[in-house]
């Protein structure tokens, strides 16, 4: 049997076989008629007559003509889609030559998959010309151009349209597909070039996370982008690429992570932009992310001139791991004592803090002291061995992936500060003393600790941080004089052993103000011990929660705590 229908796609609908056939009641036979659900809702009646080939199951697509008969619709001339590949498309693409009609498609997900599979079968010669005819007009066509998995289809079908074309039906492009930008990157480009600053800013801030990585390295080498704050969310994969560029010219290797690489037109344009690597470097939009890793290629080398090249630079000074190492390492290659190495460098972090060039909550700590799923994502890792277990422990919890074991298989870009210390022959895993072995992973609980009572070290009065009291708490620090070249020793303020803060803004009514801030040592505690909210005890010490405030007064807390107890379970006992 052959279905007419109309060739105007006004007289046209789609919808979903709802029910069809099933035994008659009456009549004792199959029923020959039943019903599909229209696209716009209506259920419509449809008869064996007006389907050709095996009668329909419930759920297929169907195309079909409307009529109406004594008020009632009917289904006439019933296309029907059982098979993907085999589905005579005319009557859906005539369908959609109406108006709106794709738009409805579009809107529903269950007749969008349908669509997509359509449009990207094997056998999609209907697409070409329908997309032609809708294309200028229609936002929903754009919309379909850029779900062709058939890259050369896309192009053949904006190439109708064109640059001018587009801007003119969608001045931010959200419906050219990613692959256009590739395919025609020298019109692209001629373009934006061509276009004002301004045209140039709207167009990377509506349309830079959707831009193919190539397009965007080429739009850098072109100077087109000429800032990094542009790359917007394309800054991470900017950055691995920078390392991964780095790497294989130093190392002959790619990083494990390696990003996308670039396509062949690209390397064209970088041939023709750049004299060497060092020019490729000085690129404006991309010399901020060669800086660190210069840096750490300068400590590689044990090269001091990276402590300036981090003091130099705005963008650095305020990198946590770059500050970590400007500080840390050399009070290592000069010698100094572990006591006095922890004194120094929180004294440095204290400063910082103070002078608000670096904040505790940033995530660049985690570089150079990682998190563990232990602690979780807001702490580094405190793990340490425990021989008779042959387990690694975060405060007394098993951790399972500790981060502070060396490893030096990784690249140095990659390094941590447990890193860079067995790097330098000081690979404090293998110390025999405990305490020794203990020592980075110390580093890591104090800056947790500073996290952890960050929100008690702001001044009641005037919100600032305050300032630890140095006074009583000095060590002596091995430094290298560059004047002289040699080792010299001097005197230095070890902010860690602070207990006693300030504020020291002035005009505040707390200025010069001394506040006690300790942690509890009664058992199992561990508390804030604040002195602007604790009372002292006969012997002076502060009153923690816990009733532990001194050695005399901690004997009867552990009395208290077991008559608590005690009782505890006496009540317990009278209940059963």
């Amino acid at each position: 049997m052959t279905v007419t229908l109309p060739q105007s796609g006004a007289g046209l609908s789609i919808g979903r076989v709802k029910w069809f056939g099933g035994e008659n009641h009456k009549t004792g036979r199959d029923n020959d008629f039943g019903f599909i659900t229209s696209i716009e809702g209506d259920d419509i009646f449809v008869h064996r007559s007006q389907i050709a080939g095996p009668a329909p199951d419930e759920g297929d697509f169907a195309v079909f003509a409307v009529q109406v008969e004594n008020g009632k619709k009917r289904a006439q001339g019933v296309s029907l889609c059982r098979d993907i590949e085999t589905f005579e498309t005319a009557a859906l693409a005539t369908y959609l030559r109406g108006p709106q009609a794709l738009e409805r498609m579009l809107a529903d997900f269950t007749y969008r998959d349908l669509l997509l599979s359509l449009i990207n079968r094997r056998n999609n010669d209907w697409v070409m010309p329908l997309l032609t005819a809708l294309l200028p007009g229609s936002a929903a066509a754009r919309r379909v151009v850029g779900m062709l998995r058939d890259q050369a289809l896309q192009t053949r079908l904006l190439d109708g349209v064109g640059l001018a074309g587009l801007a003119a039906l969608d001045d931010g492009f959200r419906s050219v597909p990613a692959s256009y930008f590739d395919a025609r990157h020298g019109e692209w480009i001629a373009w934006l070039k061509a276009g004002s600053t301004a045209d140039r800013t709207r167009f990377f801030a509506s349309k830079i996370g959707d831009l193919p990585f190539s397009f965007v390295l080429a739009c850098v080498f072109e100077g087109v982008i000429d800032r990094p704050e542009t790359l917007g969310p394309q800054r991470e994969r900017f950055a691995l690429f920078a390392k991964q560029a780095v790497q294989k010219r130093l190392e002959g290797r790619a990083p494990a992570e390696a990003g996308d690489e670039p396509l062949d037109y690209v390397r064209a344009i970088y041939r023709r932009r750049f004299r060497g690597f060092d020019d490729f470097m000085a690129n404006p939009a991309l010399a901020p992310f060669f800086e660190k890793l210069r840096v750490k290629q300068k400590i590689a080398n044990r090269d001091r001139s990276f402590v300036d090249d981090v003091a130099q630079s705005a963008r650095l000074r305020h990198d946590p791991e770059c500050f970590v190492l400007s500080r840390f390492l050399p009070l290592v290659w000069d010698g100094n004592s572990d006591p006095s190495l922890e004194a120094v460098f929180f004294h440095q972090l204290w400063e910082a803090l103070l002078a608000g060039s670096l904040s505790l909550d940033d995530p660049g700590f985690k570089a150079v002291f990682p998190s563990c799923r232990t602690l979780g994502p807001a702490l580094s890792c405190e793990a340490r061995y425990w021989e008779k277990g042959a387990k690694h422990y975060c405060r007394g919890r098993e951790c399972k992936d500790p981060q502070n074991t060396p490893d030096l298989e990784k690249s140095p870009f990659d390094y941590t500060l447990y890193d860079w210390l067995s790097y330098f022959g000081s690979d404090y895993t293998q110390a025999p003393q405990p305490e020794r072995r203990d020592f980075p992973v110390k580093l890591a609980g104090y800056l947790n600790r500073l996290i952890e009572v960050s929100a008690r070290l702001a001044c009641r009065c005037c919100g600032k941080i305050m300032k630890p009291d140095f006074r009583y708490s000095r060590v002596e620090l091995r430094v290298h004089d560059p004047e002289t070249d040699r080792i010299v020793t001097r005197p230095f303020s070890a902010a860690y052993r602070c207990t006693v803060f300030y504020c020291a803004m002035p005009g505040c009514a707390e200025v010069g103000k001394k506040h006690y801030l300790n942690h509890c040592l009664g058992k199992d505690c561990g508390a804030i011990v604040d002195s602007r909210d604790l009372s002292q005890c006969s012997n002076g010490y502060y009153r923690c929660t816990c009733g532990s405030c001194c050695p005399d007064h901690a004997v009867e807390a552990e009395q208290r705590r077991a008559a608590m107890v005690q009782k505890a379970g006496a009540w317990s006992q009278r209940r059963r």
